[in-house]
């Protein structure tokens, strides 16, 4: 069994850690002491249909044992058929922080939501970045780093050419293409599953 150490990681990244590992075990514990991360395992641990195990090793310190059972490698049935697309989506990013209220938070969240973008099983086929959303594709960017990495992976990146303009970002672009607000209604309109971080 192999022992993964997610001290001192806060969520996503014991999710993504655990992940890893079950690629290549059958059977893995994972220490955290994030207090949110042994919910967050045990969430994973029901849709993966993984057997859950959690100890607690002292204040605010957990070993989680996540076991693959025969139902694990099994295909979700419900996913066939959720509509023509199968699993196809886009993400559309419009701001540089996720949800309202402290900003600080919400850049945090907003990392984690693109570094958890790069972990999906499912990569999406497009991001589209427009209002403050742009900002991630500039040079110096926090997001660079995983933006890159998912265009390299295939993933197709768009910034809202007027948004640049206004952010006055037009030669400071470093990932990703420029488009018109006509081809983002266009590729909005052809997908039916959209992610957006509010």
């Amino acid at each position: 069994m192999k022992t993964v150490n997610a001290l001192d990681k806060v969520c996503p990244a014991p999710i993504i850690m655990a992940k890893k590992a079950l690629k290549e075990e059958s059977e893995i514990e994972i220490k955290v002491n994030d207090d949110m991360a042994p919910e967050n395992l045990k969430k994973l641990a029901q849709q993966k249909k993984y057997d859950y195990k959690v100890v607690e090793n002292g204040p605010s310190e957990w070993t989680v044992t996540l076991k693959k059972t025969a139902e694990s490698d099994q295909p979700d049935s419900a996913k066939a058929g959720f509509n023509e697309q199968g699993e196809s989506y886009i993400v559309v990013i419009n701001t540089d922080v996720m949800g309202h209220g402290d900003e600080q938070l919400g850049q945090n969240l907003l990392h984690g939501f693109v570094y958890s973008l790069t972990e999906q099983d499912v990569l999406p086929d497009k991001i589209i970045c427009y209002n403050g959303g742009v900002k991630l594709l500039q040079e110096g960017s926090d997001y660079l780093t995983d933006l890159k990495a998912l265009q390299e992976a295939g993933v197709k990146i768009y910034g809202c050419g007027a948004c640049i303009d206004y952010f006055n970002l037009k030669d400071k672009i470093a990932v990703g293409e420029v488009t018109n607000m006509f081809n983002i209604v266009e590729m909005m309109r052809k997908q039916n599953r959209i992610v957006r971080p509010d």
